[in-house]
Parts: structure tokens; sequence; C-alpha cells
């Protein structure tokens, strides 16, 4: 790992010392979860990669609905797995699913072998990679095996932390305030790692350029809900050619 993306990954540290899990209660964060757990299904005794898996956020949506064996939880935020690992306890103790950790740089190649993976989540992961969200979704690509399944939540083209602070900020806060001014604590911390991962490389993807990318890497059955007031979305796509 360079230094540039050293230091991109102290700053992801810095956010889960600060409890950045409490921004998982923020209410459009929350319904975005939401929304991206309600495209999974279930694949029994499935091995899937959780990329980008951050305090573990999705460890329970995705053991209680798609029900693998084996979750690979990764992320580039030491800070951020040493909270997941304490989530993944409890996981493991109400359910089946057993979860490894690993620790890598997203814009590297993956240290898994082709076709090794049942399924994928992705979630906030594209719009941070250094190399380019194209990169990426070649990656996930390569390690999903034909007829896997692609989870991916990321934001697109045009967000700005500053326009919604401004735009949807107030209303969010009278509509639930306790969740949505502890999420204002933490928005200066997310727009520092938003501007220094935009600064060594990292893209928003446009929609249209998104989706025909899926297409020419052979993903099909593409199902999307917009979230974050359109600035963002969830999807899940099926690999049905390489």
């Amino acid at each position: 790992m360079d230094m540039t993306a050293k230091h991109l990954s102290k700053l992801w540290d810095w956010y889960a010392e600060a409890g950045c899990e409490n921004v998982y209660q923020v209410p459009a964060q929350r319904n975005h979860r939401y929304e991206l757990s309600k495209l999974f299904l279930l694949v029994r005794g499935s091995v899937y990669l959780d990329l980008g898996c951050g305090t573990g956020g999705m460890f329970e949506s995705i053991a209680e609905i798609i029900q693998p064996s084996v979750v690979h939880a990764a992320d580039w935020s030491e800070q951020m797995l040493v909270i997941a690992r304490v989530e993944s306890e409890r996981m493991q103790i109400a359910g089946t699913t057993r979860f490894e950790f690993h620790l890598n740089d997203f814009s590297e190649k993956l240290p898994w072998p082709d076709s090794y993976f049942d399924g994928v989540v992705s979630n906030h992961v594209a719009c941070y990679v250094t190399c380019g969200w194209k990169t990426h979704l070649r990656e996930l690509a390569r390690v999903t095996k034909l007829g896997g399944y692609l989870y991916m939540g990321t934001l697109l083209k045009g967000w700005s932390f500053e326009s919604v602070l401004y735009i949807h900020g107030p209303w969010e806060i009278i509509k639930d305030p306790i969740p949505n001014l502890r999420g204002l604590k933490y928005r200066r911390i997310l727009s520092k790692i938003f501007k220094e991962a935009k600064r060594q490389g990292a893209e928003l993807p446009p929609m249209r350029e998104l989706m025909n990318s899926l297409k020419l890497l052979g993903y099909e059955d593409i199902s999307v809900v917009r979230t974050f007031w359109g600035g963002g979305l969830a999807l899940r796509a099926k690999l049905t050619s390489k």
C-alpha cells in the first residue's frame, strides 16, 4: 500500500474511531441499507464477499437473508475491522454464518482467484476506490462465479455532501432530529474522505455508464432502486457470462 493509499486508510480509521456506526441510524442511510437488503436472494451455504464491510452494517441482513456459510469481510481500515469482528461474534452466536476478515486496498487486484465467490456485496465502495469504479467492477466480476449475484450500493455522479446538507438537511432534521443531528457530526469526516478519494482518482459513476458497464461485463437481470433522494442507488445484478 503506497503512502497516498495509507493516508486514505487512516481517514477511514479516523471515521471508525469517531463512532461511524452511529451514521447507520440516519434515516437516509437506514433506508439505503433496507432497499439494498430487500434485493438479497437466499443462497444458503454459499461463500460471499462483503467488500468494504465497514463496521459490519450489512452483516445481519446478509446472514439472515442470503444465509451463506462463509462471508469474507474485507475493508481498507484496520479500525473498521476491529469493530466488525465484534459485530460478527454476535452474529455467529445467533446463526451459522462464519466470518473471515481481510485488510485490503481495493485499488489493487483483489487477493482471491477467479470465480471464487457465489456473490458479492459492495456497498459504498465504487464511489471511493481510487483505481476508478470501472476497474472495481471488473475485479468484482472476475472473482464471482457465473450465476452469482452482485449487490451494490453507491452514490452517483452529481452527489454532493454540501448540497444535500443545504437542500435536504433542515427538513430531515425536523422529521427525525436525533439521528440526523448525529449525522451532521460525521459529515465533515465523510466529506474529507470523499475529497481525498477524489484527489487520488476516485469517481462517482454516472447512472447510464454504470448500467452499460455492468452489461458489458456480463451482468443481466439488473434491478435498481434509487436512494439518497435520487443521488444514489442499490442494485442487484446476475453474472451470466464472462
